[in-house]
């Protein structure tokens, strides 16, 4: 086990407000490390969601974790059953490297059954907890980690998270961050998303927030998460200490299908007039929830734009504010 103190050069610069660790903050914890420290430099994208997911949640979090590992991002989660196990797994499988975020040292951290998963994660990654080795997990320590988790990253996913969910408190925490925060979609009634949908869908309010921040997006497929990994490889690019993963979209990236392409579709027939958000919400019969963050993903791939409160056809979009 490593200990890393605040100050040592594994933790890079964009992670130390985050973790507490820079002079001004006062929450200055060190590290305890199973494993790699250096994977705390890596681009990171967290996964996180219920213990007790759909097969529709399992999957997703699969796909989703192997997409990330192909593009060249660690994937980050809490090793507990569900939705992190399964990104965990994923990762491994897709030869990807891991970090495993516990409410305490291992191995009295590691739920019970997953020692061998614990040891999987080592061997390609790092188990991490800012709690003293032989501290026992309690109750206010899950709440610590998942704020730890999110601290880790540079982006984060919510698969599927009933109300009440640990990982709308990592959600929340990454919201305060200021990273990037997407949900995934769920089957329709499930009980085990009403949390993050709930979460999203207050999001989507109008609210006071700089027009530079991005609101959290609905994931809806593969492209819509290769999008949204080009926003979080964006932000790296301002730290020169980190290799930045390469664009997860190829520059003449193909048309979008599903609801943007409808949307695309739509706006093409509407030509310089234009549609207003009301305007699609027929072409989004059954998912309107999609449609804003549909649109957002559209003007960040530069292929549509809004001025004027219409939005239209636009090669070289930039994103505005749907205000």
């Amino acid at each position: 086990m490593r200990k890393i103190l605040p100050g040592d050069a594994e933790i890079p610069l964009r992670r130390q407000i985050p973790l507490g660790l820079s002079p001004d903050r006062d929450r200055r914890r060190p590290l305890w490390v199973h494993g790699d420290p250096s994977v705390l430099a890596l681009p990171a994208i967290g996964i996180v969601g219920t213990r007790q997911p759909s097969a529709h949640g399992l999957a997703s979090a699969r796909t989703i974790a192997a997409t990330c590992v192909a593009e060249g991002w660690v994937v980050v989660s809490g090793a507990a059953r569900g939705i992190d196990e399964a990104a965990h797994e994923a990762a491994l499988s897709a030869g990807g490297r891991t970090i495993g975020v516990l409410p305490s040292p291992a191995p009295g951290g590691l739920r019970q059954g997953a020692r061998r998963l614990g040891d999987q994660i080592m061997s390609a990654g790092a188990l991490i907890s800012d709690r003293p080795p032989g501290t026992p997990p309690a109750a206010w320590s899950f709440v610590a980690r998942n704020s730890l988790l999110a601290a880790l990253t540079d982006g984060m996913i919510v698969v599927e998270a009933p109300e009440g969910s640990g990982a709308l408190i990592t959600a929340e925490a990454a919201s305060e961050f200021g990273l990037p925060l997407a949900f995934v979609t769920a089957p329709y009634g499930a009980k085990s998303a009403v949390g993050g949908l709930s979460w999203l869908a207050r999001a989507e309010e109008p609210t006071l927030l700089p027009p530079d921040v991005l609101p959290p997006q609905l994931l809806v497929d593969d492209q819509g998460l290769r999008a949204w990994l080009r926003v979080c490889a964006a932000s790296l690019r301002e730290d020169r200490t980190v290799r930045a993963p390469q664009d997860t979209l190829p520059a003449a990236a193909p048309t979008p299908g599903g609801l943007r392409g409808l949307i695309l579709h739509a706006l093409g027939r509407a030509g310089a007039a234009g549609l207003t958000e009301g305007d699609l919400l027929g072409v989004s019969e059954g998912v309107e929830g999609a449609l804003p963050s549909a649109l957002t993903l559209l003007a960040l791939q530069g292929l549509a734009e809004q001025r004027g409160g219409r939005w239209r056809v636009c090669e070289g979009a930039v994103l505005r504010s749907r205000a």
